[in-house]
């Protein structure tokens, strides 16, 4: 992974003055409850202790190296998610009204943040809730609440992405460049971007905080695949943000597959280029039409040996949680309660069994990792630099204007896209990019106003 180090640093949560090391506070002070200390970009463990006789800017000191969580940088864990063919359409109906619940105006009759939060100890009132709360307790397993986080100050922001087929960053997506192009955008792309408690940046500039697990479950097999990068936010220090620039020496591409869930470290940069790793059918798809091929949406399709229908043909959907612990994102909010009530699935523990004649014990909709200490290996594949390179993605990072540029082949990178829809990976690959392949180049600060920092995937 990048050894970019961020500053160690506290300040009274959710925010207050700006942050002092957490070496010059007073031992009294700094051990707090309240206190939220700031280490290498996440919200520290319980367990953080500043070193004796070392500042948090020495060479080669990382606080949380030996954290538990992140547990790697990227893993992915297909057919994570059940859930029976009567209440998927159902299950993919409230991801639709949550995905338009981000957008209203404020003063609507529900939420207007653009995340939701559902804090580690709630009960989950729907569906939704339940799978963001399930997805927490499966990457926080094996962390003991009150030693290695405050589970009154942890919990899982969620929130659903639905894009119609060539809806590229639709409101509520992230947005990595602000600019209008006229060049034609593949369909449903993700900006770059890096996800974080924005809210609290804006308060403390240059202070990103992030979560320590970011998680993508995908709900439909159509769409262009996921980037993740392995390079992360610049630290507090960084004004200029000069540590973004240069080569990306790993990346993983995840493709789209109904329950498949993939979880990586919450300070990653990513998003879904299309233009660059588009849409890919891949082997064993039976198609009803030319469409759906051209798309590269499944409608009928045999997978895991099961014959299963995708309810979503030409949409993108996908389920996002990050994990927060000893942190509560300032600007996401509970959904609203006529909301939460008013989904088709109710939490299960309440009225849904009497609602579908279920009987005590079923669990149409279940989410499961056996192994997430120890995630299967993935295919992983070389670019390298070409004789013309692929081009420019143009994007705004951290309030600066950024390049990323592809020196790899179009046609190899179009190849790698391929590769990992088709290969074993259950449609995800590692990919290495040698020296030159890819690399980010930093250029000047824009307007706040001009960065649309939304929350995307």
């Amino acid at each position: 992974m990048s050894t970019d180090k961020a500053e160690s640093s506290s300040t009274s949560s959710p925010a207050g003055d700006a942050p002092a090391t957490a070496k010059s506070l007073p031992e009294e002070e700094s051990g707090r409850r309240n206190d939220l200390i700031i280490a290498d970009g996440f919200p520290a463990l319980n367990t953080f202790k500043p070193p004796t006789g070392k500042s948090t800017g020495d060479d080669g000191f990382s606080p949380t190296k030996d954290d538990p969580v992140p547990r790697y940088p990227f893993a992915s864990f297909p057919s994570s998610l059940k859930i029976e063919s009567e209440f998927r359409q159902k299950f993919l109906s409230d991801c639709e009204r949550a995905f338009t619940a981000r957008d209203k105006e404020d003063g609507a009759a529900y939420s207007a943040g653009a995340t939701f939060f559902v804090p580690a100890q709630m009960t989950p009132r729907c569906a939704l809730e339940e799978l963001a709360l399930d997805i927490f307790k499966a990457h926080t397993k094996g962390l003991k609440e009150g030693e290695h986080y405050d589970p009154d100050r942890s919990g899982a922001e969620w929130w659903t992405l639905v894009l119609e087929s060539g809806d590229s960053n639709p409101p509520g997506a992230k947005k990595g460049n602000d600019r209008d192009s006229d060049e034609d955008e593949e369909d449903d792309e993700v900006g770059m971007h890096f996800d974080a408690d924005y809210g609290l940046e804006a308060q403390l500039p240059n202070y990103m905080l992030h979560p320590r697990v970011a998680t993508i479950t995908y709900l439909s097999d159509c769409g262009v695949p996921t980037l993740i990068l392995d390079k992360v936010s610049p630290p507090p220090n960084d004004a200029s943000k000069k540590s973004l620039n240069g080569d990306v020496s790993t990346g993983w591409i995840s493709h789209p597959q109904f329950g498949k869930h993939v979880a990586f470290d919450g300070r990653l940069l990513h998003g879904a280029p299309g233009t660059f790793f588009p849409a890919q059918v891949r082997e064993g798809a039976n198609f009803t039409d030319n469409k759906k091929r051209k798309l590269g949406c499944r409608s009928d399709y045999v997978g895991d040996g099961l014959a299963q229908t995708d309810p979503t043909p030409g949409k993108r959907v996908t389920f996002l949680v990050n994990i927060w612990l000893n942190h509560c994102p300032i600007d996401a909010e509970l959904l609203d309660a006529e909301e939460a009530y008013a989904m088709e699935i109710p939490f299960k523990d309440t009225d849904w069994r009497n609602k579908y004649g279920l009987v005590v014990g079923s669990r149409p909709i279940e989410f499961k990792i056996p192994g997430v200490d120890k995630p299967e290996k993935i295919p992983c594949m070389d670019l390298e630099v070409g004789e013309e390179g692929a081009g420019v993605d143009e994007c705004v990072l951290c309030n600066h204007e950024v390049d990323m540029r592809f020196e790899a082949p179009m046609e190899m990178c179009h190849y790698a896209s391929s590769t990992a829809a088709s290969g074993n990976g259950g449609g995800s690959m590692q990919i290495r990019f040698k020296p030159g392949a890819l690399s980010l180049l930093v250029g000047k600060e824009v307007d706040s106003d001009d960065d649309e920092e939304e929350e995307g995937e």
